[in-house]
């Protein structure tokens, strides 16, 4: 072929190419063009370089070279079955370490191991020196990880003096993954005992140490290598993770921030430095580092997380236009689907969130914390009959779902009805948790609609002042019981707590006042 590229020389400093070409020479020159112009795409990277390697291959159909440049190819570019016409490109007698190489790393692909040992073995053979086939041979027999892998690993790195520490680090992760701890370090202290400063080395001895609980050593392994420049966020969040193992918070917290800094988005990292946030009351911080996460867009519990936490920071809305986000971008999910309609609930958006409910109970329909959350919502609607029908359900499934009872009571004495199978249903849900001031509320206003003025105040008395402040509607009732008995100063106090929020209790207050 050479022969040819000298003619072409020749010819280019010839005025006009004064020499005509014979039909074979054009021919070759087409060739060789054809050839040139797919390895140029292959250095390239060009996406057409198999195309061009083929059509050359049909110019020269029995060149084993251009065959193996496909071959090579295919495999580059993931697609290896592209490969298979041209896989007889290794002449039997061949002294070519590049063939055996190219159709080792072939076979491997096909998961033809035997034969992708055998093709590395007489790669070696020819070019005993050669790195690149070594490191493909060593990588395939760490692929192995079979005790008769290792044994060969250990055998080259007697031959191969040079690669000793990468060839004893792979044995040691061999051991390390079989779990043969104390084989796994011995290999990884000679790897170390070569080369002092191998990174892969002192990483596997930290892996073991973690698998071992020797976290201590673990620190220790992964400091040094903080110290010779090989921290990464990988290992900060593992010695985070671990300084949170052994209650060091401020260390912990420390590493964290350093593997942000160093990735902004990785997910552990993200996950602790929300969960430390979150111990401190620090929502605000905690919900800016789930939403740093790289995973965020993709992963619904970390909308509802950020949801939460809005919630704990007193900004509701921002939380229920977080779960309305959420909603839309993973239709179908359960979860977001059931914390939205309790965020909608508490929104006294009940048409929607009785839409949203009922979507997530067509498909889990034995979500009994969906379906009692689907009541609330009919019961906002003023759906009685339909109300009655999910607690029902909710009662029948499980005759101590609590809350389920006490909502139906409650229901009942809000309309005025039926209060006898009220009061029973209240008592029943008292049975179940009787400190529940919620349900002590909801006994005393069937009470108080019953005109059992003393048994309604006597209910409600013991209630703390706290719990008044954060539910304006047992201070309503209160505040009502206390003022049909007289007491009006002392009504106006609790009154007073519930009137911004509660029409009846301002209208109540302003008429004993």
């Amino acid at each position: 072929m050479k022969k040819f590229l000298v003619l072409l020389l020749c010819l280019s400093f010839s005025p006009a190419f004064a020499l005509p070409l014979s039909p074979e020479s054009r021919q070759e020159v087409r060739q060789i063009n054809a050839f040139l112009k797919a390895v140029y795409a292959q250095r390239a990277n060009d996406p057409a370089a198999f195309a061009l390697l083929e059509q050359a291959l049909k110019r020269s159909p029995d060149s084993a070279y251009i065959k193996r440049l496909l071959v090579a190819q295919a495999l580059a570019d993931g697609k290896p079955e592209l490969a298979k016409p041209y896989d007889d490109f290794v002449p039997a007698d061949t002294t070519d370490p590049e063939d055996w190489t190219v159709y080792g790393a072939y076979q491997w692909k096909l998961g033809q191991v035997d034969e992708a040992e055998k093709a590395y073995e007489k790669a070696l053979a020819l070019a005993p020196e050669n790195a690149q086939v070594l490191y493909q041979y060593a990588s395939l027999l760490s692929s192995l990880g079979s005790m008769q892998a290792a044994s060969k690993l250990l055998e080259l790195a007697e031959k191969y003096p040079a690669l000793a520490a990468d060839i004893y680090t792979t044995a040691g992760n061999i051991y390390g993954r079989s779990k043969q701890y104390q084989q796994a370090l011995a290999y990884y202290d000679k790897a170390l005992a070569v080369s002092p400063k191998d990174p892969a080395a002192m990483l596997g001895r930290a892996e073991v140490y973690e698998k071992t609980s020797q976290y201590f050593l673990m620190l220790h392994e992964l400091e040094e290598l903080e110290k010779i420049g090989y921290g990464s966020a990988a290992t900060y969040s593992r010695m985070g993770s671990v300084f949170l193992l052994v209650k060091d918070l401020p260390k912990a917290e420390a590493y964290f921030l350093k593997a942000k800094a160093d990735d902004n988005g990785d997910v552990p990292t993200s996950y602790f430095l929300a969960l430390l946030a979150e111990q401190k009351g620090d929502y605000a911080r905690a919900a800016s580092y789930v939403r740093d996460a790289a995973d965020y867009n993709e992963n619904a519990s970390k909308w509802i997380q950020v949801s939460f936490y809005l919630q704990r920071l007193n900004q509701p809305q921002e939380s229920l236009n977080t779960l309305a986000q959420a909603y839309q971008k993973f239709p179908g999910n359960v979860e977001v689907g059931y914390f939205y309609g309790v965020a909608l609930n508490d929104n006294a958006q009940y048409k929607k969130a009785a839409r949203v409910l009922a979507q997530v109970l067509s498909s889990n329909p034995s979500y009994a914390e969906a379906r009692l959350q689907y009541a609330y919502a009919l019961d906002g609607l003023k759906k009685y009959k339909l109300l009655e029908e999910q607690l029902e359900m909710l009662v029948g499934e499980n005759p101590q779902n609590a809350a389920a009872l006490n909502l139906y009571a409650y229901s009942l004495a809000e309309r005025g009805v039926r209060l006898d199978e009220a009061s029973a249903y209240a008592a029943r849900a008292l049975a179940v948790s009787p400190q529940d001031a919620s349900f002590m509320d909801t006994m005393a206003w069937i009470y108080f609609k019953q005109n059992k003025l003393d048994q309604a105040r006597d209910l409600l008395a013991p209630i703390d002042g706290e719990t008044m402040a954060a539910n304006a509607e047992i201070a309503y009732h209160y505040g009502a019981v206390l003022a049909a008995l007289g007491q009006t100063d002392e009504a106006k106090k609790y009154l007073e707590m519930a009137r911004s929020e509660i029409k009846a209790a301002d209208k109540l207050y302003k008429r004993i006042k």
